[in-house]
């Protein structure tokens, strides 16, 4: 089993910022991540496999659900699954334990990062939010669009969720759910998941805006926020009724679309 080594991790992406950081910086962020607390689930739990581990690893974390809405889906459905984006990892994770047992096959699109999760792989499909995308990565989440046996989870803000307008919400959605699942002729099923990160994540978010600093300081603290924000919580998810990709017409183009799909999802809740 891989273990989760943040030196090799910045070293790989990026070495000239490593040659720079002092090496006890490097371990205080270590400890920031919660990287000894991610190596023991990997080292305990890492002989599952995909959907196993996503369910080992919220049972573990004494993490719980409530799925309102699966009578909605046809479990041999061609779905392109949408949500909003609240905990920017371990909602994904989520998904992919509630719906392991219910579809043969499922794919996440998820920051490539996460891919250092190794027992995850198999159900995750990369795509890097930060830079200029590689052609693998991209030719494989179009094999998976093409795929009549694969179920799609995506979450097209690309990002977490913000402090935004006084409450906590995605920012606007990325036009491309809408071309490419028309495109694969899939239909688009809304869910939302209701959750949150600690407040100072969205504190820090918020400094970062009002500063005007580009790089993305919330990204380091995901890892902590999955490892001990969402442990023991009780998470609600709502899933709506598929609509079909013909919807999707030259009413409205495809950025409008991106709003009026992620306006339906946050509709879900009660």
């Amino acid at each position: 089993m891989q273990l989760i080594n943040l030196e090799s991790v910045i070293t790989n992406k990026a070495p000239k910022l490593r040659k720079k950081l002092p090496t006890f910086v490097i371990r205080m962020m270590e400890r920031l991540i919660c990287q000894k607390e991610m190596n023991d689930i990997l080292t305990r739990l890492g002989h599952n496999d995909g959907a196993a581990f996503a369910k080992a690893m919220s049972e573990d974390m004494k993490v719980t659900y409530t799925v309102q809405g699966m009578e909605n889906l046809d479990q041999q459905g061609h779905y392109m699954l949408v949500s909003n984006h609240p905990l920017g990892a371990f909602d994904g994770i989520s998904y992919i334990a509630v719906f392991g047992d219910f579809f043969p096959k499922i794919k996440v699109i998820v920051n490539d990062l996460l891919m250092y999760i190794e027992p995850l792989r198999s159900v995750f499909l990369p795509v890097n939010t930060m830079g200029r995308q590689k052609r693998a990565d991209m030719e494989g989440v179009q094999r998976a669009y093409n795929d009549p046996d694969t179920q799609l989870i995506s979450f097209p803000a690309g990002f977490c969720s913000r402090y935004i307008d006084g409450k906590i919400q995605d920012i606007e959605w990325k036009k491309s759910v809408i071309k490419q699942s028309v495109e694969a002729k899939r239909n688009i099923v809304p869910m939302y998941f209701d959750g949150r990160n600690s407040t100072p994540f969205y504190a820090l978010e918020w400094v970062r805006r009002k500063l005007g600093m580009k790089f993305n300081i919330g990204l380091i603290l995901l890892p902590r926020q999955m490892m001990k924000t969402a442990r023991g919580k009780h998470f609600k998810i709502y899933i709506g009724k598929p609509i079909p990709y013909q919807h999707f017409n030259q009413s409205k183009t495809d950025t409008q679309w991106a709003q009026w799909l992620r306006e339906e999802c946050y509709k879900l809740k009660p």
